[in-house]
């Protein structure tokens, strides 16, 4: 590692205003970069200065960010340490030397980093990848993630590279990274500059693909993740309040997700918990019927029969 990276790294250590205020309890995070009644979704013209198209900042340690998306392209790039996230859904941890691209509409959601975790975020406008198609293969996985984010509302996935060892690609970053203590007059262009050269270097890379999810299946993930742990309580009116959604256009949304009902969605998670429960705890086969939400045994027991094609007892028997 060069001088100049090492200086910039124990720099990125020191713990900012806005972290101490976490630490203290005294702050959390700034809901003014929200733009939408529900607060999902970050602006760019929140989180950059008016003018620019790139700006470059170290991601916030110590708090947890709930899932939301961009209407801009975030590149996540881990100096240090690691980052624990949720992308579509899927849970991910990025290492040291792991460029995240995010695109527009990608929901992401980033569990709290310790000390040594340095994450430094680049912030970049969807205008200014148009250019990037005259110099890139359309075979390549970045020219279908570009096409997305410049022609339209929405990224269909995010991708993740490692630049672990690869010296190109860790130099091009490095000298990005250098500017930012550099002539703050000619920051930008240089960056961009290397911002270009970094891309077209990582066309020879093959990242890992995380695709986007749907509205629908992003909102039955929910409804199961809620089913999962309320196994007792559930039912489609408080899930329906919850999602602001109407219980019919819940009721359908599930039903064309899933091939199910609502109901017929919860019996089967309730089976599914009861089957994995009793294969590995000694317990009244009714108090475990009753413990995952079936308060009505006698009904239970038919139909566990009817589904398994054996009693509970010779389930738990015989797996």
């Amino acid at each position: 590692m060069d001088r100049g990276l090492y200086d910039f790294m124990e720099k990125m250590k020191s713990t900012t205003i806005e972290e101490e205020g976490i630490i203290n309890k005294n702050s959390g995070i700034d809901n003014s970069i929200f733009t939408d009644r529900y607060r999902n979704i970050i602006s760019f013209d929140k989180v950059c200065p008016r003018g620019k198209m790139i700006s470059i900042r170290k991601h916030t340690r110590f708090i947890h960010y709930p899932a939301h998306s961009h209407d801009y392209v975030e590149i996540c790039y881990i100096l240090s340490g690691h980052s624990v996230q949720v992308i579509e859904n899927e849970r991910v941890e990025l290492l040291t030397g792991d460029l995240l691209f995010l695109g527009p509409g990608v929901t992401h959601e980033i569990y709290p980093t310790d000390d040594s975790d340095i994450i430094v975020n680049f912030i970049i406008h969807k205008k200014f990848f148009s250019y990037i198609f005259e110099f890139i293969s359309e075979t390549c996985n970045l020219s279908n993630f570009f096409t997305d984010v410049v022609f339209k509302k929405s990224s269909t996935s995010a991708l993740i590279f490692s630049t672990k060892g690869n010296n190109r690609l860790e130099m091009s970053l490095n000298e990005m990274l250098s500017e930012l203590d550099g002539d703050k007059f000619l920051t930008e262009p240089r960056v961009k500059f290397l911002l270009g050269i970094l891309v077209l270097d990582l066309t020879l890379e093959k990242p890992k693909k995380i695709d986007k999810v749907s509205y629908d299946q992003g909102v039955l993930c929910k409804v199961i993740t809620y089913m999962e742990k309320n196994l007792k309580s559930a039912n489609l009116n408080e899930i329906s309040e919850e999602l602001n959604l109407k219980n019919y256009n819940l009721s359908k949304l599930i039903k064309k997700e899933s091939g199910v009902t609502f109901n017929n969605l919860l019996r089967e998670i309730r089976f599914n918990r009861f089957c994995e429960i009793i294969k590995i705890k000694n317990v009244s086969i009714n108090d475990l019927a009753i413990e995952v939400g079936f308060s009505n045994t006698s009904d239970f027991y038919k139909k566990f029969k009817a589904k398994f094609g054996v009693s509970p007892r010779e389930y738990r028997n015989t797996h």
